[in-house]
């Protein structure tokens, strides 16, 4: 009886370890060559993070298992991506400097179907003649991590190839 009591002690520490938040820690996922069109820019363009928020939210859990971070750490994550792929894509000219706002307002993965996992962004993007624009983005991937970084890299590329942002680096 004292043998059965020590292991179910044991598994439910072990079980209890296993389970429970962890922090999630925004990694770049490399966007392929061609993914965000060359593009003009006029002027020097400098992408800045926008949101204040360094609050804890949950953006994934599943099974007693979830990860955190803050939304401020997201949003430098796509700021420092936006900022590198638009180095990349940039075909610069002289004019006035441009700056971009990025606010990340949500990131969430959730459980799908059987090992595959899907993902939501929300931003907004406040150019720097006033226009905001706003847009959900979505991903899917095999694994969690994957799925998180993957939508924050699909987001860079929706910001960077949309007609509105084009239109206002290229003035």
């Amino acid at each position: 009886m004292r043998r059965l009591i020590a292991i179910t002690t044991i598994a439910i520490t072990l079980l209890t370890t296993a389970c429970g938040t962890l922090p999630y820690t925004p990694k770049e996922y490399p966007l392929r060559d061609g993914l965000i069109a060359p593009m003009r820019v006029d002027g020097q363009a400098h992408i800045a993070n926008a949101q204040p928020s360094t609050a804890s939210v949950i953006v994934y859990s599943y099974g007693g298992n979830a990860l955190s971070a803050d939304l401020h750490s997201i949003t430098d994550a796509m700021v420092r991506q936006a900022s590198s792929e638009l180095a990349k894509a940039s075909q610069p000219t002289a004019g006035p400097a441009k700056t971009i706002d990025l606010k990340v307002n949500s990131l969430r993965s959730e459980y799908a179907i059987t090992w595959h996992w899907r993902s939501k962004l929300a931003f907004e993007a406040r150019l720097g003649n006033g226009e905001v624009i706003t847009k959900t983005v979505t991903h899917a991937s095999g694994e969690p991590y994957q799925d998180l970084n993957g939508c924050i890299a699909q987001a860079v590329m929706e910001l960077l190839n949309d007609e509105k942002v084009r239109a206002y680096l290229a003035q």
